[in-house]
């Protein structure tokens, strides 16, 4: 009995220890579409009731490291919880109008202020640019502040990636250097004005007509076996991100071939979509969630020359009420509709 009962402990215990590792994973934010116009996050509240601690610019999220002055390839492994008010060690700071503020020290916080507190950071921005080209971003980078000599050096570096598991990319200049921030100003200097830079790049065009994009802005250290000194506070500000339809100039990109919404829309049991096309081709069609998840797909789907009904049977399918999209890609194009299940 003793034995049976000191397994179903270890058991007990061994199940927790997964779900609390689940738990701990940092999460990727619901996406952005594009077909909602222009992104914006131009301010930032500190305030504790405008912005409780766990809360998030809209389908951003901000990350944590347990390793202390966590560098460019070192993953972030937790959400950042705490609040956006703090004024001493490692932190998140909400700056209001002036954006997003982050600064590492050699401690964490006090469990007793906010438990399980790491080193910050990144900021991730979800987007879904479904019909979408051309996709410019910009925003701005700066030096808050800097208490004292230093050549302890951090950047904040842009990236992105497609979906939520794939490696972040650098973008290049001109130059062929990385798009980021790096004021070496502040190194070995009393003087440190607050400094700040504006960004524009356009995403490749791998990033356009995604379900799922991420780009980040990773702040990191630049490590040097002879720094000393404090860390600078460093900000993002002014985020701004949008695109050009392509469905807008649909008939020059692909005359002979045209989707039609989805119908009924909010569905139920299933859904309907006319496709015209002038020629014979196969297909692919996939249902996926709002973050991108394939639900379903059915391969080799043969498109016939003229008007095509395509009806899913979604009484099949373990679907809960929701927004979905339905993918339909070939040769000829690859088209995307949103609907919403009702049950």
């Amino acid at each position: 009995m003793k034995s049976t009962s000191l397994k179903l402990l270890l058991s007990l215990l061994f199940i927790n220890a997964l779900v609390i590792k689940i738990i701990a994973l940092p999460t990727s934010p619901i996406p952005y579409d594009l077909s909602n116009g222009t992104y914006r996050l131009l301010s930032w509240d500190s305030s504790s009731v405008v912005n409780p601690s766990g809360t998030y610019p809209p389908n951003m999220v901000f990350h944590q490291s347990s390793k202390p002055d966590p560098q460019l390839e070192d993953v972030m492994e937790t959400d950042w919880e705490c609040p956006y008010n703090l004024d001493s060690r490692s932190r998140i700071n909400g700056l209001g109008a002036d954006g997003i503020s982050f600064i590492n020290t050699g401690q964490v916080q006090e469990d007793s202020v906010c438990p399980d507190a790491g080193y910050v950071g990144e900021a991730v921005l979800a987007l879904r640019t479904i019909n979408y080209k051309n996709i410019i971003v910009s925003w701005k980078a700066g030096l808050v502040s800097l208490s004292g000599m230093s050549n302890r050096q951090y950047c904040i570096r842009f990236q992105y990636r497609l979906g939520n598991s794939d490696a972040f990319i650098d973008l290049l200049d001109s130059s062929g250097n990385p798009v980021e921030y790096n004021y070496s100003g502040y190194l070995n200097n009393n003087n440190n004005p607050p400094h700040e830079q504006l960004f524009s790049v356009t995403l490749p065009s791998e990033a356009e007509n995604r379900i799922l994009v991420h780009l980040r802005w990773k702040y990191y250290y630049l490590a040097n076996d002879s720094a000393s000194g404090t860390r600078p506070k460093m900000k993002v500000d002014d985020i701004i991100v949008s695109g050009e339809m392509i469905n807008s100039i649909q008939d020059e990109i692909s005359p002979e071939y045209s989707i039609s919404p989805v119908s009924p829309n909010p569905a139920n049991d299933r859904i309907e979509i006319n496709l015209f096309s002038r020629n014979e081709c196969n297909s692919s069609i996939s249902i996926t969630d709002v973050a991108g998840n394939e639900i379903s797909a059915f391969e080799n789907y043969k498109i016939e020359s003229g008007i095509n009904r395509i009806e899913l049977n979604l009484t099949t399918t373990a679907l809960k009420s929701g927004v979905y999209f339905i993918r339909i890609k070939s040769i000829l194009s690859t088209d995307c509709r949103k609907f919403i299940l009702m049950r």
